[in-house]
């Protein structure tokens, strides 16, 4: 008997959705995707249900298997009971459920519509991902998370870090962490960890090395992720036809997704204005973007603000993993001719990151000018710079991508076959934030020792309202 997933603070917020009464379906993968997939095989070769093998491949990617070799080489060694929850045929011959076989799953990738396929799997959990209730619970969990920690420190008694040694003070209460860094008023100071309630999905893109398309076009795939706790809710792949880029496949990634009141955030290819009145007017949506020297008027614009003299409105401070790392934002009314649909306010966000490399403490600073829709009303300097820094969950998720499941060594290369395989590592790695999964090489070993613990993951799906 297996042992079953930890419960998290995310599964009662999905669990909102549900009906009254509604208890998950034992194999609820294949229910969501019955009917939202076109099944293009003939009459004649059609054993297991189009359903039934990606619920396989889904499994097969939750144990870090590289391939739909390595898939039905680990299926061909599942129990009857763990083929019949994913439903595999029964053989006529036998009468025993029978493994897909590697040509079969190998196939898959040609069969499948990357995009009707990348829609059955995500968009389902939108609107359960972009809940306003989520960041008010992922708060209150990580503040208990904190309080437990900061426990178990002072039970240990342990030293303080070598880097407090550089922290200094005035008279008058401010601090700076290390003479490189600024002056901080602790009024300003706040948690490097705070959770804005605002929802906030972060778009952004990643390339699969070596994989091409259609023979030459790189694939290049361009996702949204949710700020907490990081839930991939939509991937579309770039360049489908002729030339294009992140920009263009902007507006077709977020049109179906309901982000009403919601925050976008981006690199600074994505800041156009066409966006900025997508979002605004057809999404009534927020933004949060950067201007970089890609728009040199606009940041030369933003830059001839008085920044010198607007004081630090919010700051975070922190010492982890052997560097002192602070963050400061100044916020003042964004000016006229922007040019974005409703510009409020131009930020000013600056990171001094000091860190001992080869003996000596040495200090990096960084300053960013933004542009966002956000007036002070919708959300004050904390709760910005916490957007900023939260941002970089979509970067989280595609370093996982390419450490856990090894997605730019992958074999997997040509066809539709690279896009999908990334569309069931964004699903198992969403299932995994929902459970709560802190060790991802560890639950993906779990997998892989044991079928039956998949099966457990593969059941929250069936919460979906889909």
């Amino acid at each position: 008997m297996t042992a079953p997933v930890s419960s998290s603070w995310l599964a009662g917020c999905i669990r909102r959705h549900l009906p009254a009464g509604a208890v998950p379906d034992p194999v609820p993968v294949r229910a969501v995707l019955e009917g939202r997939l076109t099944d293009t095989r003939k009459a004649r070769g059609k054993r297991h249900p189009l359903p039934s093998l990606v619920s396989v491949l889904i499994a097969g990617v939750a144990a870090a298997l590289s391939g739909p070799l390595a898939v039905a080489q680990a299926a061909a060694g599942w129990d009857q009971d763990v083929l019949a929850a994913h439903g595999c045929r029964i053989s006529p011959r036998t009468g025993l459920r029978v493994a897909p076989s590697a040509s079969m799953l190998d196939r898959l990738g040609k069969l499948l519509d990357p995009d009707e396929f990348e829609a059955a799997l995500s968009a389902a959990l939108a609107a359960m991902a972009l809940d306003p209730a989520i960041p008010a619970a992922y708060a209150a969990h990580r503040a208990g998370g904190r309080h437990a920690r900061e426990e178990k420190q002072e039970k240990r008694k342990r030293k303080p870090p070598a880097a407090e040694s550089f922290r200094g003070e005035r008279g008058d209460g401010w601090f700076r962490p290390h003479p490189a860094h600024p002056w901080l008023d602790p009024a300003a100071t706040g948690d490097g960890g705070h959770v804005p309630a605002r929802p906030a999905v972060a778009v952004d893109g990643k390339e699969r090395k070596l994989a091409k398309a259609g023979g030459r076009k790189k694939v290049h795939l361009l996702a949204a992720v949710t700020h907490v706790p990081g839930l991939v809710i939509a991937q579309d792949k770039v360049a489908k036809s002729g030339k294009a880029n992140e920009v263009t496949h902007f507006r077709p990634l977020l049109e179906p997704l309901p982000l009403d009141g919601v925050l976008v955030t981006s690199d600074a290819m994505q800041a156009t204005r066409d966006n900025a009145f997508f979002l605004r007017k057809a999404k009534k949506a927020h933004y949060l973007w950067p201007i970089l020297g890609n728009q040199p008027n606009l940041n030369a614009q933003l830059n001839a603000l008085p920044w010198e003299t607007t004081p630090i409105t919010a700051a975070t401070s922190e010492i982890s993993r052997g560097r002192i790392e602070t963050r400061t934002i100044r916020v003042l009314p964004a000016p006229d001719g922007t040019g974005f649909q409703d510009a409020a306010r131009a930020v000013l966000i600056e990171r001094y990151t000091t860190s001992k490399k080869k003996g000596q403490w040495r200090t990096r600073c960084e300053a960013v000018l933004y542009i966002t829709s956000l007036a002070a009303e919708d959300a004050p300097p904390e709760d910005l710079l916490a957007h900023v820094r939260s941002h970089w969950r979509v970067e989280h998720t595609h370093w996982l991508r390419d450490v856990i499941w090894k997605e730019d060594k992958s074999l997997i290369r040509t066809g539709n076959a690279p896009q999908i395989w990334s569309a069931l590592a964004n699903l198992v790695i969403t299932l995994f934030r929902i459970h709560g999964v802190t060790s991802y090489t560890a639950e993906t070993r779990r997998c892989a020792q044991d079928p039956r613990h998949a099966l457990q993951f593969l059941d929250l799906t069936g919460l979906s309202p889909g």
